[in-house]
């Protein structure tokens, strides 16, 4: 009776202990499914000194839209050129919540380089206050730091802006096959008609973004709101573009909405700017 009752025991035991490193692995697979994911995409052209290199960067994951802020991608500085975060976008793709950023390296000469590591934060809403994580750990190595997801360096060979060399042998040769006819041009050339008048701007591209920015407001996308403000602004009120890129991006990383007062007043600098520029065009 003893050697049952022991044996009983240990099944038990052994049950437990299945049940338990079940529930364990359940757990951990759950976990690393949420997490989020980086991949990058540089474009395919090749770079040059003092054009943009861009590279994509996308922060993907499974589940609610909300279960993370993705917080704006941070690199080390460079001494072969300059480092900005441009465009900025989300959506969702097969079924994964998707936040694009692009950086773009701008290289001051030709050669060969590494490109910064990259890094971008996440973090849990529920858990955490972006702005306070923002403002006191911001040292990835800080223990008390955001988890962050990283983009190894990779090589970036640099070529210069124009090859000059062959550029004006090829227009020496052209110009020399195009003397013999150079009559030709000169009989025609009165008959020719004169240019058309350059086109003025396209207000009304300016009037159809203005409202798409409206519209997104109404349907509560404050983040496609302030993308579709700054791209107005671009060609009437420049100098309005920082601060509505700033907006956008609080908007669209850090889930912080603008309030009424402040797309109001956003609105209305970018009519006057419009306005302005409608004025002098027609004086």
């Amino acid at each position: 009776m003893k050697d049952c009752s022991n044996a009983s025991r240990n099944r038990d035991r052994r049950a437990k202990a299945r049940i338990l490193a079940l529930v364990c692995a359940v757990v951990l697979a759950r976990q690393a499914v949420a997490e989020p994911e980086l991949s990058i995409s540089p474009q395919t052209a090749p770079a040059r000194s003092g054009r943009p290199y861009r590279i994509v960067c996308e922060v993907s994951w499974l589940g609610s839209p909300g279960e993370y802020t993705i917080c704006p991608a941070e690199s080390d500085t460079i001494a072969w050129g300059r480092v900005a975060l441009r465009d900025v976008r989300g959506f969702v793709r097969d079924g994964r919540n998707v936040v694009s950023q692009t950086v773009e390296i701008i290289p001051d000469k030709p050669g060969s380089y590494k490109t910064p590591e990259i890094r971008i934060a996440y973090l849990h809403p529920e858990a955490t206050s972006p702005a306070e994580t923002a403002a006191d750990k911001t040292d990835p190595s800080d223990p008390g730091a955001p988890p962050s997801l990283r983009a190894d360096p990779f090589e970036v060979v640099v070529r210069p802006r124009r090859p000059m060399a062959w550029v004006s042998g090829g227009l020496g040769a052209s110009l020399l096959l195009l003397l013999p006819a150079g009559w030709r041009v000169t009989r025609y050339r009165r008959n020719r008609p004169s240019a058309a008048p350059p086109a003025t701007t396209n207000w009304q591209t300016v009037q159809e973004t203005l409202h798409a920015a409206r519209q997104n407001r109404l349907d509560g996308k404050f983040y496609e709101c302030y993308v579709a403000l700054g791209r107005a602004a671009e060609g009437i009120a420049p100098e309005l573009v920082d601060s509505l890129r700033t907006r956008a991006e609080a908007a669209g990383y850090r889930g912080i909405r603008p309030t009424d007062d402040e797309i109001d007043s956003d609105i209305r600098a970018i009519e006057r700017a419009l306005r302005h520029k409608k004025e002098e065009s027609a004086s």
